[in-house]
C-alpha cells in the first residue's frame, strides 16, 4: 500500500467547519494516511473491521519540524 502524507497534512492544517487546526509533521500523519487508504479498499477495510461505526485512536507524535516543507505542503 502506498499512502501519501501531503494530503493528510493539508487536511489537518485546513480543517472543515469548527474542527481544530492541527499542525502535524509528515511522520505524525503516516498512520492516518494509511487508515484513509485502507478505508477506501473494501478487502482491507473488511480485514481491519472498519465500518461507519468504527472509532480509531490516532496519536501524532511530531509537530512541524521544517516550516519550509510545511508551507510547501
Amino acid at each position: 500500500m502506498k499512502a501519501h502524507d501531503s494530503p493528510t497534512v493539508r487536511m489537518l492544517a485546513r480543517p472543515n467547519g469548527n474542527d481544530p487546526v492541527i499542525e502535524a509533521g509528515e511522520s505524525a500523519v503516516a498512520g492516518l494516511a494509511v487508515l484513509f487508504c485502507a478505508a477506501k479498499q473494501p478487502s482491507l477495510r473488511d480485514k481491519l473491521g472498519l465500518n461507519n461505526n468504527s472509532r480509531v485512536l490516532m496519536i501524532g507524535t511530531e509537530g512541524v519540524t521544517d516550516s519550509e516543507i510545511f508551507t510547501r505542503i
